[in-house]
């Protein structure tokens, strides 16, 4: 098959694809396959099919096969994350998205891909860290901001939610999960104002007007207020536990990795060299990244000293 052919049956099979003909445009692509098994173009046509079509596995082996033929572009890896989180194999996807940055580390699509792959593992801290340098690379990715905005709603930290969500909307006015997540955020600041707060104050939506609770004497808790503090305590713990979960896999795999590839820089004795830029720039971001997990950490500690704190105060009310 000459190439004049291939690149005619090419252009059929995409407009065949965005006039969401699947099946038609699969088979072309196939067909190209047959007269050329290492065509990247026929790959990639194929590959793209599958996953917009659902074809999820068949979507994984064509990326794979697509990795093998150029294994130094990253797209191919950052396309075989996204099947992987579709899927919801978010650790594969991890894998496969930490592949896409060794070969480029400034691809904000894969930093984009791995905070949604880490937010679903429940890595808040880390997707954070993840969105941040996928907005870093892309000022303008709206798609950061708006999923920023959602892992700080998670956080309960409301404000910065709301400052991502206004962010996305800058960029894109008609993002419309961009206006939800807003709102919800708004809401549930509102809601927060409204609540008795433990320092026996009641805030209403008007923050002028506060009602001062009259003192009482300290007291047994009930019943169900243990029950209530129980669970706080549980959900602290679990979040701490997650965090130190975050703590070991980011040593392991991300920061260990960037001190090693420092010291054989280090070693090599290059120091104005492309690879020993590299690999200080790697290990300052890594290093920063690893601040804020800390700092994670050390906040949620204070929520949780915070909470036997409140408790032994008189008349607490629980939240």
């Amino acid at each position: 098959m000459s190439n004049a052919t291939i690149d005619a049956l090419l252009q059929q099979a995409r407009a065949l694809t965005r006039n969401k003909d699947y099946s038609g445009s699969s088979a072309i692509y196939r067909q190209i396959l047959e007269s050329n098994p290492d065509s990247v173009p026929g790959h990639e046509g194929l590959a793209m099919v599958a996953f917009v079509s659902g074809d999820y596995a068949l979507a994984v082996t064509e990326f794979l096969r697509l990795s093998q033929l150029e294994p130094m572009d990253a797209r191919h890896y950052v396309n075989l994350g996204a099947v992987f989180n579709r899927e919801g194999d978010h650790a594969k996807a991890v894998d496969a998205l930490r592949k896409a940055i060794q070969r480029d580390r400034r691809c904000a699509d894969a930093y984009y891909n791995l905070g949604i792959a880490q937010r679903k593992m429940n890595q808040l801290s880390m997707a954070v860290s993840a969105y941040k340098e996928a907005i870093r690379i892309d000022p303008q990715m709206a798609e950061a901001y708006q999923n920023l905005g959602n892992v700080y709603s998670e956080m309960s930290n409301f404000q910065l939610a709301i400052l991502n969500f206004k962010k996305a909307l800058e960029i894109r006015p008609d993002f419309e999960k961009a206006l939800v997540g807003l709102q919800r955020a708004e809401e549930s600041v509102k809601k927060s104002k409204a609540a008795t707060n433990p320092f026996g104050r009641l805030v209403g939506g008007d923050a002028s007007s506060v009602i001062r609770a009259p003192m009482i004497d300290a007291r047994e808790l009930s019943p169900e207020e243990r029950l209530v503090d129980r669970q706080q305590v549980r959900r602290l713990a679990d979040e701490l536990h997650s965090l130190a979960v975050e703590c070991d896999d980011f040593l392991k795999t991300r920061l260990e990795p960037a001190i090693l590839e420092l010291q054989r820089s280090v070693a090599e004795g290059d120091f104005r060299g492309l690879g020993f830029n590299k690999s200080t720039t790697r290990f300052r971001e890594e290093l920063d990244s690893w601040e804020q997990l800390r700092a994670a950490m050390k906040r949620k500690m204070l929520e949780l000293r915070g909470h036997e704190e409140l408790i032994a105060m008189p008349g607490a009310i629980l939240s």
